[in-house]
């Protein structure tokens, strides 16, 4: 309490009360004394000087209770309107996705052995317990007029979070290289996946589960229809601020020939959104179509922008 306002107390301890309040209306002293206590704007104040003189007062409590109130009411800050509620988080829950656009320079070796170019995407939205994944790239090269390397596809993927660490997944990809000696690949599957280690600067995952696998050979009527085993593991490791490495590792099993891909990955914070990458793909194929190789690899720079 300040000393003005001990000193105001002590003055209306020795004022005389009158047994009986004809009305609630404060005798003058206790309002000049709550007036000087307004006029600091402090509610600390105001509070200790409504205490005394109602202390003083007890008649008039009331009618003193009501006024100091309404005056630290008046200043007290207003209240933050209540946040909307969040829409209905579920399957098809509306959400920014999170992931990035490349375009790369290229160079292949295997079945095709050039210079190219391409692009990319990959990208993620949750979706309440729900993640949407998706993957989808194009390489495009050509040789004196002759296009000597031509290969694009995409991949869709459901995860399910039965909490931070644990999801079942539903797995679509489709894949068409000219000169894989596949018309095109299509896989479907299903599993589970679990994060080993999951923080910001690093995490590992690892998935796998049944699938099938449909692969018509390229110039035959043949046609690979199989039971497909599905396995993959990701790193994602915050280097420094900036700079970030990853690598995937993906396999699929039928019984004819085993698919091995891995992906290296290094980027680079430019500014902003916008980044450089450098990446090493080698992809094996245990029996291949006849004639072709067994080892394909692509060495990509990309400029990359992040959403």
């Amino acid at each position: 309490m300040s000393c003005k306002t001990f000193i105001a107390a002590a003055c209306l301890a020795l004022t005389p009360v009158p047994a009986l309040a004809a009305a609630q209306e404060i005798p003058d002293i206790a309002q000049a004394m709550l007036d000087v206590a307004y006029e600091s704007n402090d509610p600390a104040e105001i509070a200790a000087v409504a205490k005394a003189v109602k202390a003083v007062f007890p008649d008039y409590a009331d009618a003193i209770a009501a006024q100091s109130d309404a005056k630290l009411h008046a200043l007290a800050p207003p209240e933050e309107a209540p946040a909307p509620p969040e829409p209905d988080a579920g399957l098809l829950a509306m959400r920014p996705w999170d992931g990035k656009i490349s375009a790369s320079g290229l160079i292949s070796s295997g079945n095709s052995e050039n210079v190219a170019i391409g692009v990319g995407i990959d990208a993620a939205r949750d979706a309440g317990a729900f993640t949407h994944n998706i993957e989808a790239y194009f390489d495009l090269g050509e040789s004196n007029g002759v296009t000597n390397q031509k290969r694009w596809g995409g991949a869709y993927q459901l995860d399910y979070n039965f909490g931070a660490r644990t999801y079942a997944f539903g797995r679509m990809s489709y894949d068409k290289d000219e000169f894989s000696g596949f018309d095109y690949r299509l896989f479907g599957g299903a599993g589970l996946g679990h994060y080993f280690v999951k923080s910001e600067p690093f995490s590992w995952k690892v998935e796998g589960g049944p699938g099938y696998r449909y692969s018509p050979l390229a110039m035959s009527d043949l046609v690979e229809k199989e039971f497909a085993a599905y396995a993959a593991t990701e790193i994602d490791w915050l280097i420094r601020d900036g700079v970030k490495f990853e690598q995937d590792v993906n396999v699929t099993w039928t019984s004819p020939t085993t698919t091995i891909e891995s992906v290296s990955a290094l980027t680079t914070q430019l500014w902003g959104d916008i980044s450089t990458g450098l990446s090493f793909e080698y992809r094996y194929e245990t029996d291949p179509p006849f004639g072709r190789e067994n080892t394909d690899t692509i060495a990509k720079a990309s400029l990359i922008y992040g959403f």
